[in-house]
């Protein structure tokens, strides 16, 4: 009868979603009970069995809390939960996600009737990571959702640093399976460092496992180290991540970031770019129940396609199994698989200290990422449709195609909230946003991107070059090559100001593109001082100080080009800026040789000019002494006079 009633549901609901547009309903709890205090950065989990929502944890007027509440769907009401075992600590802006355990039927059955609480659960709240005050975690806990008991689940094989605001979770799990054992955890930041490995935590051997080392934060082809993004897993095991923070932290790029990125258990790859960028968003899959869908029933051809490996990953009770409502509740699953593969991308804070200009994303706009062709869909939300706020709390039910929000703070007023929202259709069936274009920002980094660009990449490489190949335009060359150095200095300062400005730390100076940029500045700035005390010409210094001028400004303007590269990288901007640029440096080298070539085979002939008239000048002095000894003998009885000696000119006396 159970299983009947949940089909039956599961159903109705299909039908009803598929071909509505999506659609938001402010929900309104019975107060009898209490409800949570307003909050941010909490978890948030549909339990399908219970009809229930979970909540845990999350910030509140700077209190970090560890609180358990329950919300009833059916009757429409919170409860606070009274949990036993040892607790965590309390905790905002960590990954979390539901479990479903079908590889112990038999302990699981011995806890309900009253034997160890502290087995792996059945069904369980996983929270990971996170942050308290400068207090920041690495552990992992389980709420088994049944008893209400707290476990710390071992700490063994490749284990995570202390970090927080880092992306993961679970991959969505309905009645029926498929269920995902993998706890995903990337990228984070420890308050000193941000990272970018990925791993997962094996929920059924309990140790973390690592699948994916750091990426070099000048990869163009991966996302770089950063924190506090917005992310979910799919149901095929893809982890997609949103944005965040790169600055500081021994790297340094956009924060906020607008880089949407999927991670296949192997490899990154790279979704288009078009939400407004955001720090501390929420994600969640959203499902497209009919929408390009085979009949119910047929076998999903994702599940087809995967190999045996990610079938084991996806775990058990495909078949209904593992004693939850069977069959019909697969198809549901299958539904979510091979349906139109959505993910929601919801709230987040879209100004930074970086933040210069930004176009913020409107209440009723959807951004949904369509992982078939990587590109965002801008849609139109209907109904009651919240407030835009940050770091909210999400959760999703894939069987039936729901989102829930709870809680975060407010765009408008910056007031944190406990109301709790819903959101439910058919994305394949919402119209696009009427007039709707991608969002756009511009940051510090950017304008500091464009006057270091203008120094080291235009003025200063045009002031070496000037000097080296047009001092035959005597005294043109020297102004012109002043005046560019001098104006490529200015701005490379001001470029430093402007970054600095944007929020990067002192201390973050030190990571490679930082520290050759200082180097390259120091040098640059040393010209002039340089400049200053140039000995003149023929003076006993004069060779030492154009040695120090040459190789001092060489050094700069090279590292100076190799930092805009690096720059063009770090800031995670498209494609076509770095490939603009390394296609004008290339230019530029090409020219350069060419200049040299030019410049080397002048400096030849005029060097075999000069060997030629040489010799012609001592042929001719020659001579002409021969020809005054033989006159001198004939006066003085065959020798020269001793007063009147035969003297070959100087060097410097010779003709040019």
């Amino acid at each position: 009868m159970h299983i009947l009633t949940f089909a039956t549901v599961v159903a109705l609901s299909l039908v009803l979603v598929s071909g509505t547009q999506l659609s938001w309903s402010h929900i309104q709890p019975s107060a009898s009970q209490g409800v949570p205090s307003p909050r941010r950065g909490a978890a948030l989990v549909h339990d399908a069995w219970g009809g229930n929502l979970v909540l845990f944890g999350g910030a509140s007027g700077g209190v970090a809390l560890n609180d358990v509440w329950r919300f009833n769907l059916g009757s429409q009401t919170w409860q606070q939960v009274n949990v036993t075992g040892s607790l965590p600590a309390g905790r905002h802006t960590f990954v979390y996600g539901l479990y479903v355990n079908t590889s112990n039927n038999d302990a699981t059955n011995a806890t309900s009737a009253g034997g160890d609480a502290a087995a792996r659960p059945r069904r369980a709240l996983i929270v990971a990571t996170g942050q308290q005050g400068s207090a920041v975690f690495s552990d992992i806990w389980a709420l088994d959702l049944d008893t209400a008991t707290w476990r710390q689940l071992p700490q063994t094989g490749d284990v995570p640093e202390a970090v927080y605001g880092s992306a993961g979770g679970i991959a969505p799990s309905v009645p029926g399976g498929p269920h995902s054992s993998r706890f995903w955890l990337s990228h984070g930041f420890s308050s000193k460092r941000r990272y970018s490995t990925t791993r997962y935590y094996d929920l059924r051997a309990e140790r973390w496992v690592l699948v994916h080392g750091s990426i070099n934060s000048y990869n163009p082809a991966a996302p770089h180290a950063r924190c506090i993004v917005s992310s979910t897993v799919t149901s095929d095991e893809h982890l997609v991540m949103y944005g965040g923070c790169a600055q500081n932290g021994g790297t340094g790029g956009p924060c906020p970031a607008r880089d949407a990125w999927t991670f296949d258990g192997a490899s990154w790859q790279q979704a288009s770019t078009c939400p407004t960028p955001r720090t501390r968003g929420s994600m969640a899959p959203l499902t497209s129940p009919f929408g390009s869908s085979p009949e119910l029933g047929a076998p999903s051809p994702v599940i087809a396609n995967m190999s045996a490996g990610q079938q084991a990953m996806m775990g058990g009770g495909r078949a209904g199994g593992d004693g939850a409502p069977g069959a019909v509740l697969n198809l549901s699953a299958q539904v979510r698989l091979y349906g139109g593969r959505f993910v929601l991308l919801y709230g987040g804070y879209e100004r930074d200290k970086q933040t210069i200009t930004v176009s913020e994303a409107l209440d009723d706009q959807l951004s949904v990422l369509d992982l078939d062709s990587g590109e965002w869909l801008l849609l139109r939300a209907s109904g009651e449709v919240p407030a835009f706020r940050g770091q909210p709390a999400i959760a999703h039910e894939v069987a039936i195609g729901r989102v829930w929000v709870f809680g975060g703070q407010l765009r408008s007023g910056n007031a944190l909230s406990n109301d709790l929202y819903e959101l439910r259709g058919d994305p394949a069936a919402t119209p696009l946003y009427p007039g709707g274009s991608c969002g756009s920002s511009f940051l510090y980094p950017h304008l500091h991107g464009i006057f270091m660009g203008l120094a080291w990449g235009i003025l200063l490489q045009a002031g070496w070059f000037i000097a080296r190949y047009f001092k035959r335009h005597d005294p043109t060359w020297f102004h012109l090559h002043r005046a560019c150095q001098i104006l490529g200095l200015v701005l490379s300062i001001v470029g430093l100001g402007v970054v600095m400005a944007g929020g990067v730390k002192p201390s973050n100076l030190g990571f490679s593109h930082g520290a050759i940029g200082l180097t390259a500045l120091g040098l640059g700035l040393l010209q002039p001082l340089n400049a200053f005390f140039r000995p003149h010409k023929g003076e006993r210094w004069r060779v030492h100080w154009e040695w120090l001028h040459l190789t001092s400004g060489r050094c700069a303007v090279v590292l100076g080009a190799a930092n805009v590269s690096l720059g063009t990288f770090l800031v995670q901007g498209p494609y076509a800026v770095w490939i603009t640029w390394h296609v004008m440096l290339g230019v530029f080298v090409i020219v350069v040789i060419c200049m040299e070539v030019r410049h080397q085979r002048a400096l030849r002939r005029r060097k075999e000019a000069g060997a030629a008239a040489l010799t012609t000048t001592d042929a001719d002095t020659l001579r002409d002494s021969t020809e005054a000894g033989i006159r001198g003998g004939a006066l003085t009885g065959g020798k020269a006079p001793r007063d009147n000696p035969v003297v070959a000119p100087a060097p410097d006396k010779l003709p040019p």
